[in-house]
């Protein structure tokens, strides 16, 4: 399609509807007895970091409670430092596979540290 006969979207806010999730859809609230696992992951920025990191949750058919990644450039007197953090709350592991995990983190390329914890 030429860029002459492409259409604009329309922004007119009768296009737009109110969305709201499916009850089944809505981020449940964590079981109380059950430990969650804090990881927390400093790495060189790259654009395949991230879904390395959540795989190692998917393919126990987990669903993290919390992921939060963010990219921070600094320059100070020995050049830039560009540095990816990604924040990943866990729920549903036993102590044996979250140290696993935890592990398998910090060997993934371009990862420089990992940081675990529990909480509950």
């Amino acid at each position: 399609m030429s860029a002459a006969t492409a259409a604009e979207p329309s922004t007119s806010s009768s296009s737009f509807r109110r969305f709201s999730a499916p009850e089944q859809v809505r981020p449940a609230v964590h079981a109380l007895d059950e430990p969650v696992w804090c990881y927390g992951v400093s790495a060189d920025p790259s654009p395949g970091l991230l879904p390395r990191v959540l795989e190692f949750v998917a393919k126990r058919g987990l669903v993290p409670l919390v992921v939060h990644a963010s990219r921070c450039v600094e320059r100070d007197v020995h050049g830039i430092e560009d540095t990816l953090s990604v924040d990943l709350q866990v729920e549903g592991l036993d102590p044996d596979t979250a140290r696993h995990v935890g592990n398998c983190l910090g060997e993934i390329v371009g990862v420089r540290h990992v940081a675990m914890s529990r909480r509950g």
